[in-house]
């Protein structure tokens, strides 16, 4: 079947799109301006009451990185995926005691949030399951799309955790093809100097 959309302040999507087809060739687009400032102001201020509210205390034994995580709480981390919960940078704690270390600002030593805020916050559920978003998700061939997880990643100065090279469906592994697809959005400027997206081209094929 023939589909097209317009998503917001980008051209029509379609089979024939030239984002569509460099999607399919290299596995990853990208769309400048997708968010609109106002959008990515909201979520930014909406994240910033998240942590006003937050007890870092409560994310004892939540630190996570991706070469590992023997010492991540498994019922902390599991539970995410029905509410919304902080994850710690390594360096932010105490690798002896658990204990997190002296801080000045409750949001350095935040490694990401998740894994339920498409659907639990008003904010991010906005976004997540706006029009733009799903009509970008079927321009891509995508006919019955399911959002089981979102992250609210930060990258942090010096204590940040490496990434390393993955691919997202080796954890959110779909039968019986691999559909999985990863939508990043840039809510701060990202370059080659604090953390921007790497992809290798073509490495879905």
């Amino acid at each position: 079947a023939q589909f097209s959309y317009t998503i917001p302040g980008q051209a029509e999507c379609s089979p024939d799109s030239e984002h569509v087809k460099d999607f399919i060739r290299d596995g990853i687009i990208v769309l400048p301006g997708f968010a609109s400032q106002d959008e990515v102001k909201e979520m930014k201020g909406r994240m910033q009451q998240l942590i006003d509210q937050w007890d870092p205390e409560e994310a004892r034994g939540s630190v996570f990185h991706t070469y590992g995580n023997d010492k991540l709480n498994q019922e902390y981390f599991l539970g995410s995926a029905s509410t919304v919960r902080f994850f710690l940078e390594a360096e932010a704690v105490d690798k002896d005691t658990g204990v997190v270390k002296p801080f000045n600002n409750k949001a350095s030593i935040i490694n990401k949030v998740g894994h339920g805020l498409h659907f639990i916050d008003p904010v991010f559920r906005q976004y997540a399951q706006s029009d733009k978003v799903k009509a970008l998700v079927k321009s891509l061939g995508y006919k019955d799309p399911v959002l089981p997880q979102s992250m609210y990643i930060f990258k942090q100065a010096k204590i940040g955790g490496e990434v390393t090279s993955h691919q997202d469906s080796t954890y959110l592994f779909t039968e019986p093809v691999q559909t999985c697809l990863g939508l990043w959005l840039a809510l701060d400027e990202a370059d080659e100097l604090n953390g921007c997206l790497w992809a290798r081209k073509g490495s879905h094929r």
